[in-house]
């Protein structure tokens, strides 16, 4: 009797937070997921900008307290293009203060994975690395890319008719309710750190938020915390020496989105006009 061998069956490895690897390497600790284990984020010439240039795709942001350049996969032993931050403190005061906060990588890092277990898209954390000890002046962090994302300001100047930026606004209200929803408040809610990716439609479940450094969760947010995340989304439509075509009607279905009613729009479009009369700046 001829005996049939089965083939083997292809296991597809998934890699989430309870895969993580720390690794020490000289003063530093690396927390990362297994395939980027070989990636040598600590080689990256951080202190000159046109080595950066010269070493990643393009360099994407050069300050003194915060540099990020976009990689391609197979550099710095990469498996996948990805965004890396590099984090620094300016002061002796908060390099003090470190020592008991977390570093700004590990910030971001748990918060993304966080916003991923409650079904929020982000780019995902894949890997960071902090000094270790009590302080840490500096931490890197790596998250995959969203190879030709568009932010919500660019599909809006993009929108070619009133169903387009009526399908846009209605999503973005909606995605901002989400992230309330689920407790998380963004220290900087604009249009420009909520992308979708061109081919897809205007959809809440479209949506990756990103630039997450100062967001929190808590229980349950209250209407101040909301209607500044509010007021701040509407402003970024409404960019200086630049009309964008944003008008109070625009305004309204975003309110009415993230509220979900006629009444709860008017309950918004009060807390948003308090917020607006002590920034100075009416949206």
């Amino acid at each position: 009797m001829k005996r049939i061998i089965k083939p083997a069956m292809k296991t597809t490895h998934v890699f989430d937070k309870s895969t993580l690897l720390v690794i020490d390497q000289g003063c530093w600790r690396i927390t990362t997921l297994p395939p980027f284990r070989q990636f040598r984020g600590l080689d990256i010439p951080w202190e000159s900008i046109d080595d950066l240039s010269e070493e990643s795709e393009f360099v994407e942001k050069y300050s003194d307290t915060r540099k990020v350049v976009h990689l391609a996969a197979g550099q710095y032993g990469l498996p996948v293009e990805v965004h890396v931050k590099r984090y620094a403190y300016k002061s002796s005061w908060k390099v003090f203060l470190s020592c008991v906060r977390k570093s700004r990588a590990r910030e971001v890092f748990d918060l993304g994975w966080k916003l991923l277990s409650k079904k929020i898209k982000t780019p995902r954390p894949v890997w960071f690395a902090e000094a270790r000890g009590p302080f840490k002046r500096y931490s890197v962090l790596a998250n995959e890319s969203i190879p030709e994302a568009e932010s919500a300001f660019e599909r809006w100047n993009r929108c070619i008719n009133d169903r387009q930026r009526a399908e846009l606004l209605t999503a973005v209200g909606q995605f901002v309710a989400i992230l309330h929803d689920a407790g998380f408040c963004h220290n900087d809610c604009k249009a420009s750190h909520l992308l979708i990716l061109p081919n897809r439609p205007s959809s809440a479940d479209e949506f990756h938020v990103i630039d997450l450094l100062g967001g929190s969760f808590s229980s349950g947010l209250s209407p101040v915390a909301r209607a500044r995340n509010l007021y701040k989304l509407i402003r970024s439509f409404i960019p200086k020496r630049q009309c964008a075509g944003f008008t109070a009607d625009h305004r309204r279905m975003i309110l009415k989105a993230y509220g979900g009613s006629e009444n709860e729009a008017d309950y918004w479009h009060i807390w948003v006009d308090q917020i607006s009369r002590v920034k100075g700046q009416k949206v």
